[in-house]
């Protein structure tokens, strides 16, 4: 098991791996960057010279996550991305049917303004994906745009009861996070937070809890390998709706903690279950002012959220919650801080 790493992630002041010396840790950031180079260049050679490597980017603390799942009008999203007051963290998602190649343009025009994670596949698509193409899909994205994507989201909400059979789900992912390991890349796993309200939010016992799914389907090895572990979470969504503190947060953060002792940990996905109509921009904008305002108090917390319809909701169209968003943002760095 490694060295927790996440105080360095919270000290850094730019997206590259190599940082300058602090005060309190005049040493880490240098040894981390030589480590993840030759990391990095060891996995490349293991690889082959048909591997890419990928970008290998540390995020700026906290992430301002937002959601895209779409590019046809990326440069209307990158247009309303420069007008945000932070620098964002984009979650691209991967349509299931698409080739990459169809990605590389738009994700290299949204690196102008943003941080670029990257969805291999929405968890609606899982079930019907088997563990040899799920491993295929990963390693054709990882090679077509590793140079361009900071992290890959190897799985999402992965213990949501409409994935498929656990095991085989564990497998799909377990096959994905060892691609992007070999290309040298960063690795976040999303799991569907479902404990926040009795009987599993309304979903049954039979639905694993994120604390759950993660003792009995994601190895040790993977557990402690992976940087980010990501909550999704739509309290609209969960019965009743619930809001819940951030002792509430703090609580089930630091079990995830104790699971996944080197990553950092947020939430991956916030919003309405729908993009958001002016009779549901209220509620929406509820939802909003809950996550981006929250404070668990630890030091490997990162806020994240990615709202999921922004590409709808902020980005193009009526742009909506696009004057929420940036508020939001400030809200965020308000209450964690900010890399500058």
């Amino acid at each position: 098991m490694c060295t927790p790493w996440y105080g360095l992630v919270r000290d850094v002041r730019a997206s590259w791996q190599v940082t300058e010396p602090t005060e309190e840790h005049p040493m880490r950031p240098i040894v981390h960057g030589l480590l993840a180079t030759a990391l990095a260049a060891t996995a490349a050679l293991a690889a082959g010279p048909a591997r890419a490597t990928t970008a290998h980017h540390v995020l700026p603390s906290p992430v301002f996550g937002v959601t895209i799942d779409d590019v046809e009008d990326i440069e209307q999203v990158v247009a309303a991305e420069a007008t945000l007051p932070h620098r964002p963290t984009t979650r691209v998602v991967f349509d299931d049917r698409v080739a990459p190649d169809h990605y590389r343009a738009p994700v290299e025009r949204l690196r102008t303004v943003s941080h670029v994670m990257g969805e291999l596949l929405d968890s609606d698509h899982l079930r019907g994906t088997s563990v040899t193409a799920y491993q295929q899909r990963a390693r054709a994205y990882v090679d077509a745009l590793g140079g361009s994507v900071d992290v890959w989201e190897i799985g999402n909400e992965v213990n949501g009861d409409w994935t498929g059979p656990y095991g085989s789900v564990a497998q799909k992912i377990r096959a994905a996070f060892d691609v992007v390991e070999a290309a040298g890349g960063q690795t976040a796993l999303t799991l569907y937070e479902n404990s926040y309200a009795p009987d599993h939010c309304g979903d049954g016992p039979d639905e694993l809890t994120p604390v759950q799914f993660s003792q009995q389907y994601v190895p040790e090895a993977m557990r402690a390998g992976l940087e980010y572990v990501w909550l999704s979470y739509y309290p609209t969504q969960c019965s009743p709706t619930t809001y819940p503190s951030a002792a509430t947060v703090r609580a089930e953060v630091e079990q995830l903690h104790a699971l996944y002792p080197n990553a950092l940990i947020g939430f991956g996905e916030v919003g309405l279950p729908a993009k958001v109509r002016p009779s549901t921009l209220a509620k929406a904008r509820t939802v909003m002012n809950w996550a981006y305002n929250l404070d668990p108090g630890l030091d490997y917390y990162v806020g994240g959220y990615f709202w999921w319809y922004a590409y709808q909701d902020a980005f193009t169209g009526r742009r909506l919650l696009l004057p929420d968003l940036r508020g939001a943002f400030l809200n965020q760095a308000a209450a964690l801080g900010t890399a500058g």
